[in-house]
């Protein structure tokens, strides 16, 4: 029996569209009821989620009823100089007043200030225990002024480990506009709530998802997809390159529609992982593309797998690292990712993929599940997050240092929290190109991943052979041919059950010829019926037709000095052209020297010089 990840669930008062970890052990959570909704506020709470059998709220944010809801929101951390506060972003639409009025300050910086572990757990359940919210700036990174947009996602590039100086990149992309928009802006490494704008796309279609990811010190990359292309776009120092279309899904055989993608992450900065749902409603699958290293070539499929048929269309998306690089220029070597899908179904989908690296390759396997929790919550699935994970030092070996969370929450006001364990796990020996062996630990899942069975293979070869037997076996019984075990003749029609007739085998006798000797040429003269007044010529063939002794066809006639040519008798033949004939004549056995010459008297020959003589002469 698969052992199910345990799990802890909060019920707020009030939607929930957005959500992520501040920490390992706190989870930000926000959502409402948008503005003028009676009894349903706008708000973001803090929850505790160390202990894995409850969720405790620390703090909460009470935001204006007059303004939207909350709708994107990403954690951007501790804050340099004061790690107790951590900096949050949020996506919240102005009031509707001043939403008409073209000022439209969808952009908050907020921060969650904790003054201690020890303080925030003094408050006990519901309370805040001296955590405190506070809202520091607001603005517009929209030009546009649609009064139906609103900044439906927000994303932020990951922090690394050894880099403290570079800004990260954020992007925010429009929902229901009528001009879509992505804007970019840059964050301060000290995650101080600031942030400078760098700036805007306006792709053709809105972007259904998107994600940024820092390739180098000062260079990044954007990559967002909408119904059916996944783009990307280069951001450096100087400028920001227009969306380049990398990957378009094309229909599936025999369909005349496409898929559409849902949602997109980055994995590495040379692979996503994307979601993709199936035309009319038919399943969901994941597709990891490997992105292109140069300008002219195009992203290909890498790897795939469809969800469980249970999912007709996927919600939303979380990926988590087990084995982060501290550098973005560092290469990533092998580790293994936790993938999360939601379900329209209320099902989270949980797969592990393995990223292998080997001298320059760098190659994406096994993706595959390994557990479905079902049923997670009462109503549609809104947002999934993942907690980050760092390696624990030295021995220690605490249970919630060996896990990692996943988060998530439901437009039913409710949220859950799994942990999935996670194990040590020593890497084979993997080729440097220097031929040493690496055996570095890394984390993985401590549940078995399921790879796809051959089960229904098997079973489906093995059908197909029993038909086919049990066809053999009801022909064979037909027609007599085979013992009754079926019984099948019983209940064929009779014309069906007709034996097979034997033929009986017939041997053609074979005549076996004797080649024929050749007549000798006292035969063939007097074979020819001529008045005396007639003379014989004897003569080879000028049409180059060859006998079985590769010598030219002898022919014996009454001259005609027309058809035939000129002919010579044998008296008046040259003394060469003599010894040409009877060495001819000899080699076809048409004559012997025990014949003597007298045979020859009175008989014309004809021309056996020039190339006639050359084959002749070739042939003898």
């Amino acid at each position: 029996m698969v052992k199910q990840i345990p799990g802890a669930s909060f019920q707020s008062t009030y939607p929930l569209y957005c959500c992520d970890f501040a920490d390992p052990e706190n989870l930000v959570i926000a959502g409402g009821g948008g503005p003028g909704r009676n009894g349903v506020g706008n708000k973001i709470t803090l929850l505790d989620t160390s202990d894995a059998t409850q969720l405790t709220e620390v703090a909460e944010l009470e935001l204006s009823p007059n303004e939207d809801n909350v709708m994107s929101l990403v954690v951007v951390g501790a804050q340099r100089d004061r790690p107790g506060t951590t900096t949050v972003l949020a996506g919240v639409n102005s009031s509707p007043a001043d939403v008409n009025k073209g000022h439209n300050k969808h952009l908050r910086a907020l921060t969650i200030s904790q003054p201690g572990k020890s303080a925030a757990k003094t408050g006990g359940t519901g309370g805040t225990g001296g955590v405190k919210f506070s809202e520091l700036a607001r603005d517009a990174l929209f030009v546009h002024k649609d009064r139906d947009t609103y900044q439906r996602i927000l994303r932020l590039s990951p922090a690394y480990e050894g880099l403290t100086t570079s800004p990260r990149l954020g992007a925010a992309a429009t929902g229901l506009s009528k001009q879509p928009q992505i804007a970019l802006f840059d964050v301060p490494s000290t995650n101080s709530p600031r942030w400078k704008t760098r700036g805007r796309l306006e792709p053709d279609r809105e972007a259904m998802d998107l994600d940024v990811i820092q390739t180098g010190p000062d260079t990044y990359q954007l990559a967002y997809c909408d119904d059916h292309d996944v783009f990307t776009v280069e951001v450096s120092k100087a400028e920001v390159s227009e969306p380049r279309c990398v990957y378009t899904i094309e229909p599936e055989l025999g369909e005349s529609v496409k898929a559409s993608f849902k949602s997109l992450r980055y994995l590495t900065p040379g692979f996503l992982i994307t979601v993709v749902n199936n035309p009319q409603s038919r399943g969901v699958a994941l597709h990891g593309l490997r992105l292109p290293k140069h300008e002219e070539d195009n992203a290909r499929l890498a790897i795939r797998a469809k969800l469980p048929s249970s999912v007709s269309k996927a919600t939303s998306l979380a990926v988590r690292n087990l084995s982060p690089v501290p550098l973005p220029s560092d290469k990533q070597g092998e580790a293994q990712f936790v993938i999360a899908v939601a379900g329209n179904d209320s099902s989270i989908s949980l797969y592990t993929l393995e990223h292998k690296s080997a001298f320059d390759s760098e190659v994406l396997s096994d993706l595959a599940p390994f557990q479905v929790l079902k049923s997670v919550h009462p109503s549609s699935i809104t947002n999934l997050a993942i907690s980050t994970f760092a390696s624990p030092n030295g021995s220690s070996n605490s249970p919630s240092e060996l896990c990692v969370k996943l988060a998530s929450v439901s437009v039913g006001c409710s949220t859950v929290v799994h942990n999935i364990p996670l194990k040590k796990h020593i890497n084979k020996s993997t080729s440097t190109k220097t031929g040493e062996a690496s055996r570095a630990a890394r984390y993985v899942v401590a549940l078995k991943s399921k790879g796809e069975s051959p089960a229904f293979v098997i079973t489906a070869v093995s059908l197909v052979f029993l038909i086919l037997a049990l066809v053999g076996q009801v022909v064979n019984e037909a027609k007599g041919i085979s013992e009754p075990i079926l019984g099948a003749r019983d209940y064929l029609p009779a014309s069906w059950t007709v034996p097979l007739r034997k033929v009986p085998r017939i041997q053609e006798a074979v005549e076996i010829q004797k080649p024929l000797e050749p007549e000798t040429l006292e035969k063939l003269i007097s074979s020819i019926n001529a008045d005396e007044s007639q003379q014989i010529v004897i003569k080879q063939s000028d049409l180059g037709a060859v006998g079985l002794d590769g010598l030219p066809d002898l022919h014996v006639n009454v001259h005609d000095e027309e058809a035939h040519g000129p002919a010579t008798s044998w008296e008046n033949l040259e003394k060469k052209d003599q010894d040409l004939w009877k060495e001819r004549l000899k080699k076809s056995g048409h004559w012997m020297e025990d014949m003597g010459e007298t045979i020859f008297k009175g008989v014309l020959f004809g021309e056996i010089g020039g190339a006639i003589g050359n084959i002749v002469g070739e042939a003898l």
